[in-house]
């Protein structure tokens, strides 16, 4: 036969668990970073100020991370620590974030390159323990 079919692990889905929004975002930050490089040899050296805006909080969490991926991938940045705040403008949910952490580097010891964050399956909610959300990363 000309071909097989060999086994390969296209995506990763992340689960977090928090007591408040805040760290629910700031959580799946760091999520996302491990799944990217050790997320312990990432110092938080370079700080970036951003926001973001969702309509809830699951499409605000969508729009966090997919900002984070434009860090990684038009600075080579990717962070260990975020400062979250959260208010409400209108209709939208405002996350202001501070992000620390510093340009990949061969110590940080590079894993997986996340290309994007699905909607399949992709997931927030809130009950008695707190917030949580299930995110399917696109390798």
């Amino acid at each position: 036969m000309p071909f097989r079919f060999l086994d390969h692990v296209a995506d990763i889905v992340i689960r977090v668990d928090a007591p408040d929004l805040e760290s629910l975002l700031s959580d799946a930050g760091r999520a996302l970073t491990a799944v990217m490089v050790d997320l312990d040899a990432v110092r938080p050296v370079d700080c970036v100020e951003f926001s973001v805006s969702g309509r809830d909080e699951q499409d605000l969490l969508y729009n966090f991370l997919e900002e984070l991926l434009v860090y990684k991938d038009a600075d080579a940045l990717v962070f260990s620590r975020f400062d979250v705040s959260l208010s409400r403008e209108g209709g939208s949910l405002i996350a202001l974030v501070r992000a620390c952490g510093e340009r990949v580097r061969p110590e940080h010891n590079p894993r997986a390159d996340v290309k994007a964050i699905s909607w399949h399956g992709f997931r927030v909610w809130r009950d008695a323990s707190g917030w949580h959300a299930e995110v399917l990363l696109d390798l």
